[in-house]
């Protein structure tokens, strides 16, 4: 028996064994050497150890016995992987970022293929701030060189898990590395810890203690759908703005998008039956991504419900900082007859704002007028304060401005 089929059956019996042990470990012993051995075998084909690779073995283990002609079996699919792999056409690493960010690829596939360690800042790097928050990729490229230039990888794990991280000498280490997305990796880190209990509801801003800059869009035209069984969705799509369309990333809850999706007619219904059978299915890849034109068509469009939305902020040098990318949450969904009866509030309170300002500014009229020796009554009258109520209300609102 050739050498790779002694370590294919290798690597079958220690994973049955590492499988039958108690879940509840947090390392179960084994995994490291199984972890090699997946790491030899598709080394030996020239393949990375991405996600989509290792699932070929995956798949093999789970068969109930193992013989030669299983072995040839999964010789053959890693060759043809291999083969496909390998004659593919060469991309640039910003060129293949880019596409993955295009197809929603598993950060645990995209890293091991671009020579980085599926680490959790790189899988934050791609997952959180290429996918969610629409990073530039050649930013993200060149955090991932830096950190991996000076070998970061575990200092920012320890770091990640200090409390007053931004004191301790680790932190000033890596910000001398210039790296740019620490606190946002670790504050990111802190919440989903803090979350977590709370069935990882996430915080609101007078939770966090900043106080957000509201704002309202409309006209959105929803290309994906992108969550997990540990992060709420996030709407990736186009906002029109005048005759042009925009990039923007839309953080909700499950509830919100349930609420979209009904308001959305036949296309919102199908979208919501997609997704329940997607999360009932265990055998769908992680995370899940409804790319909405692929498998129906066309974008979904938003244009018949308005989103008060906000920008999610960050300590900087001890002040809370809007994030600078285009992603928001939402606070509120309002139909257009919830929308067009608050924006007739705001009219109208603003109306009222202008004639107490008027009614203010006669008080004023009417002291000149007596400074001028006119009489009271005259004055009043003058000044349009004749009524005794309007007078009492003008010599109040002006009080207010002393």
């Amino acid at each position: 028996m050739d050498q790779l089929k002694l370590k294919l059956q290798e690597y079958y019996q220690n994973y049955r064994k590492l499988d039958k042990q108690p879940k509840e470990q947090a390392v179960p012993k084994g995994a490291g050497t199984v972890h090699d051995l997946e790491s030899d075998i598709l080394t030996q084909f020239g393949l990375p150890v991405s996600k989509r690779f290792v699932q070929i073995l995956h798949d093999f283990v789970n068969h109930g016995t193992v013989n030669d002609q299983l072995l040839d079996y999964v010789s053959r699919k890693l060759r043809t992987a291999a083969r496909k792999y390998l004659l593919s056409p060469v991309m640039s690493d910003l060129d293949q970022l880019n596409q993955a960010m295009e197809q929603k690829r598993s950060p645990f596939d995209v890293l091991p293929e671009l020579g980085y360690p599926a680490h959790d800042y790189a899988v934050f790097l791609i997952g959180e701030l290429l996918y969610r928050r629409n990073m530039p990729a050649q930013d993200i490229l060149d955090e991932l060189q830096q950190v991996q230039v000076h070998n970061s990888w575990e200092d920012l794990i320890v770091l990640s898990k200090i409390s007053n991280y931004s004191s301790h000498e680790l932190y000033a280490k890596l910000k001398k590395y210039q790296l740019r997305f620490v606190d946002d990796f670790i504050q990111h880190i802190h919440r989903q810890e803090t979350t977590r209990p709370a069935a990882r509801k996430r915080l609101s801003p007078a939770e966090e203690g900043y106080k957000p800059n509201y704002k309202t869009i409309s006209k959105v035209l929803v290309e994906d759908i992108v969550f997990d069984d540990k992060t709420t969705p996030s709407l990736f799509g186009k906002q029109k703005s005048g005759s042009r369309y925009t990039r923007i990333t839309i953080g909700l809850e499950f509830s919100e998008l349930n609420q979209l999706l009904m308001a959305s007619g036949e296309l919102g219904t199908q979208i919501s039956n997609a997704i329940k059978k997607r999360l009932t299915n265990p055998a769908s890849a992680k995370p899940l991504v409804i790319d909405i034109k692929a498998e129906f068509g066309e974008p979904l469009k938003l244009d018949n419900v308005y989103l008060e939305v906000y920008k999610p902020q960050h300590q900087e040098n001890g002040k809370w900082a809007e994030d600078k990318d285009p992603f928001y949450f939402v606070d509120k969904i309002l139909s257009k007859k919830e929308f067009e009866k608050k924006a007739k509030e705001a009219e109208v309170k603003t109306k009222i704002q202008e004639c107490l300002e008027l009614i203010g500014g006669s008080y004023v009229y009417y002291q000149r007028l007596r400074r001028l020796g006119i009489t009271e009554d005259e004055a009043k009258l003058r000044a349009g304060l004749q009524d005794e109520l309007l007078y009492k209300l003008s010599y109040y609102l002006n009080k207010l401005k002393d």
